[in-house]
């Protein structure tokens, strides 16, 4: 029993482990940078243009409008609600001419038209390789009468601003100063004026995306891209959604996620093109375009709808140009689309309050076209150039590069890793060449090395063998020296001194003195003339023997008698 609980408990801890496992690597986060590199490609800016034929009129005003003013502001006066003082009369006036302007305005009959234009920007991203994207519907539809407004400030802003200046001078004229206020609401009044008697004809919209284009040797600069609406719901409170098309094959894509894993406290990443940070004369608007903006967040919370379906609520930052643009999760999947953000009772943007349209949203709409988000082979390519490189895979990686450049050119983003790849590439490729002479030199060294040792060992041998013989020599010749040495030693006289010399005699037989032979004649006469050139000195012990006689013995030198015929040290015959 015991047993069996110990292998279900550990077959409940497997599964935990498993479980638990299975959550938490569902989607491999990536790096913010990298989510950032992937993606801005298939990121573009958005932007929908009107244009059509403005024609207006020109108007006046009634001549009872003075007389109306001036007895409206002296019942002020005498009802006590302004001072009685010029400034507060002024001031009144103009107060007055602000909100009755428009009941006193009539047209002269003189008509005025131009051809003008008008337009807004947002923020799409890029859903399948063949050009379909995703925005808000409110990036690509006005109300008509906010664009007939726009209108009016886009083609009637000289006229206006004109006539606004005209009134300032007449009250500076009168002594009375305005406020900037004050000229900013005559200014309105008159575009407001211009506004009621302009004509709209020939209305024209249009979209258009712009993506990074890069030409060597040349400035950043924007292609704009025709694109086609296909599908647009309700601006908020609506489903503010809307599906665009260009007409173009192997686009960069972003890959769709799935919204309904999030969780509140899931870290997000908000994508687009903020006015602030992209339109305004402080930066390079054409290098701006280029670039989203990328924050980050968490999810807030999950709100509900009037209509029933669920938003997103995120602290990321969301300003004026995000709508439209993708809201990533950690692992860089979309799983929302940025839409609008709160206001605070001032006019100014509550922090922390914006709201993004679950993606789920955005997929009914696609599939009510029949159109299925895919990645398109040149973002799984820049993927694998980026995996490459983050790896040290530079050549491999270059190689990729290199043929996305030359396919689909015009990104920064690639361009930008390219020069990176290839910068790698070219530092490789001279430590290579300087570890490969580091290595020819030491080879070299080696070689030389084992060539002297070679030699060396080649010259030393026969010295070696010299010296061995030599030596050999050396002691055999030692060795015969010693026995000549021994066997003379042994043949020389004992105790005679010949020519400075130690000499040992031959040993005869003894001899009997009575047989001692006589000296021939003969050998007297051949003594006697032996030539003095082989004079030899006799030994010193000889001497006095030898100056008496002067014969010596031809064999051992000794002294001899006159008379003698044999030698009595040696026994020789004599001659």
């Amino acid at each position: 029993m015991n047993l069996l609980k110990k292998t279900a408990c550990l077959a409940l801890c497997i599964c935990l482990i498993c479980g638990l496992s299975g959550t938490a690597f569902a989607a491999d986060s990536i790096d913010p940078r990298t989510l950032a590199m992937v993606n801005k490609p298939g990121i573009v800016l958005v932007q929908t243009v009107w244009t059509a034929d403005i024609t207006w009129h020109e108007f006046s005003f009634r001549s009872d409008f003075e007389q109306d003013l001036v007895a409206a502001i002296e019942l002020l006066v005498l009802e006590g609600a302004i001072p009685n003082t010029e400034e507060a009369m002024y001031s009144a006036m103009v107060q007055l001419m602000i909100g009755n302007m428009e009941y006193y305005a009539f047209s002269t009959g003189n008509v005025f038209s131009e051809t003008t234009s008008t337009a807004s920007v947002g923020t799409g991203f890029i859903v399948t390789p063949d050009g379909y994207m995703v925005t808000n519907a409110h990036v690509v539809h006005t109300d008509e009468e906010d664009l007939y407004m726009q209108f009016a400030m886009t083609a009637l802003n000289e006229y206006a601003v004109t006539a606004a200046e005209s009134f300032a001078a007449e009250m500076r004229r009168l002594g009375y100063q305005m406020t900037q206020e004050e000229w900013e609401g005559i200014a309105n009044a008159f575009y407001g004026l211009l506004a009621q008697s302009m004509e709209v004809n020939n209305l024209k919209t249009s979209y258009i995306c712009y993506m990074g284009n890069v030409t060597p040797g040349s400035d950043v600069s924007a292609k704009g891209v025709q694109l086609d609406l296909r599908k647009i719901g309700e601006p908020i409170p609506g489903k503010d959604i809307a599906i665009l098309k260009m007409d173009k094959t192997n686009l960069p894509t972003v890959t769709i996620g799935d919204d309904t894993q999030l969780r509140t406290g899931d870290r997000v990443y908000a994508m687009g093109y903020p006015a602030v940070a992209t339109l305004t004369e402080a930066l390079n608007v054409a290098q701006a375009i280029q670039e989203p903006t990328l924050t980050q967040g968490i999810i807030s919370a999950k709100k509900e709808m009037a209509g029933g379906w669920s938003i997103l609520q995120t602290d990321a930052a969301i300003h004026a140009g995000n709508s439209g643009g993708p809201l990533f999760n950690e692992a860089g999947e979309v799983i929302g689309i940025n839409t609008f953000g709160m206001l605070e009772s001032g006019g100014g943007m509550a922090p922390g309050m914006n709201f993004a349209i679950p993606i789920s949203i955005a997929k009914q709409f696609l599939n009510e076209i029949n159109v299925t988000p895919s990645e398109s082979e040149f973002t799984g390519q820049f993927k694998e150039a980026k995996s490459l490189f983050d790896t040290e895979k530079y050549s491999e990686a270059l190689g990729i590069l290199r043929t996305l450049n030359e396919i689909n050119p015009g990104y920064p983003v690639i361009a930008d890793l390219l020069s990176q790849a290839s910068a790698k590439v070219s530092s490789l490729q001279q430590e290579t060449t300087v570890e490969a002479s580091v290595e020819a030199s030491a080879q070299t060294a080696a070689e030389t090395e084992t060539a002297v040792k070679q030699v060396k060992d080649e010259k030393d041998s026969p010295v070696i063998i010299y010296v061995v013989g030599g030596v050999v020599i050396i002691l055999l010749l030692a060795v015969i020296i010693i026995l000549l040495l021994t066997r003379r030693k042994k043949a020389e006289p004992e105790n005679v001194v010949f020519a400075g010399k130690p000499y040992q005699a031959p040993v005869y037989p003894a001899q009997s003195t009575a047989q001692t032979p006589q000296v021939t004649e003969q050998a007297q006469q051949s003594a006697a003339q032996t030539p003095l050139g082989t004079e030899q000195t006799p030994p010193q012990e000889y001497g006095e023997q030898s100056k008496k006689t002067g014969r010596f013995c031809s064999e051992c030198g000794a002294s001899l008698s006159s008379s003698a015929k044999f030698c009595e040290n040696c026994g020789a015959k004599l001659q």
